[in-house]
């Protein structure tokens, strides 16, 4: 299994930020089942809140044209985020995120396995007005889930996030935030955190 998921962009500007949790679990098929049930609360984004405790944000996926559904994450689909106390103005009030890459990979010679989710900030999709080179789309962040052996590890990985930038839409809103930092997402360090540990506990 590789060190670094390939999903992972190479660093090139702005900020890299990795935020990772490990369980060593008792047998190889304790590890197995778990790393199932994590693949599972990470595709199922509705329910991200719920899996994480993070009390001030939701998450509703969408497909590309921005209408919510119940289904699990695809590529292509939406991620709409939910931060009321920030009191964002943008694109409806919400942060946004396409998926843009799902994979999942085995390495049986390493008893191991992945499965990862990479995001790259995006405008409203029920909007035609494209102002993604505004949220300084080459940020991305990766969500990644692993399995070595007995070994799982789940972890948020963020690169080129430039921060403190000042955002100025196409409505007129400025902000001077840090909109594509761990924090792109509209969440805190913590939050991703709490994220990271909720898709295995």
């Amino acid at each position: 299994m590789q060190e670094q998921h390939y999903l992972i962009p190479t660093q090139e500007e702005g900020q890299e930020k990795d935020i990772t949790h490990s369980i060593l679990t008792k047998t190889i098929a304790d590890a197995e089942d778990w790393f199932v049930d994590a693949k599972e609360r990470l595709l199922d984004v509705n329910n991200w809140k719920k899996f994480s405790g993070i009390a001030d944000a939701s998450f509703k996926l969408t497909d590309s044209h921005g209408r919510a559904v119940n289904r699990r994450a695809r590529k292509g689909d939406h991620i709409r985020i939910d931060i009321p106390e920030q009191g964002v103005d943008m694109d409806g009030g919400f942060y946004w995120a396409v998926i843009e890459a799902i994979e999942y990979d085995d390495y049986p010679d390493e008893d191991a396995e992945t499965f990862a989710i990479r995001v790259r900030p995006s405008s409203n999709p029920m909007r035609r007005d494209d102002i993604s080179d505004i949220f300084g789309n080459v940020a991305t962040s990766t969500f990644v889930i692993g399995r070595a052996g007995k070994i799982l590890n789940s972890g948020y990985h963020g690169r080129n996030e430039q921060g403190d930038l000042e955002l100025v839409s196409i409505t007129g809103y400025t902000s001077t935030a840090s909109l594509v930092t761990s924090a792109w997402l509209g969440l805190s360090d913590a939050q991703c955190a709490e994220l990271v540990i909720g898709f295995m506990e």
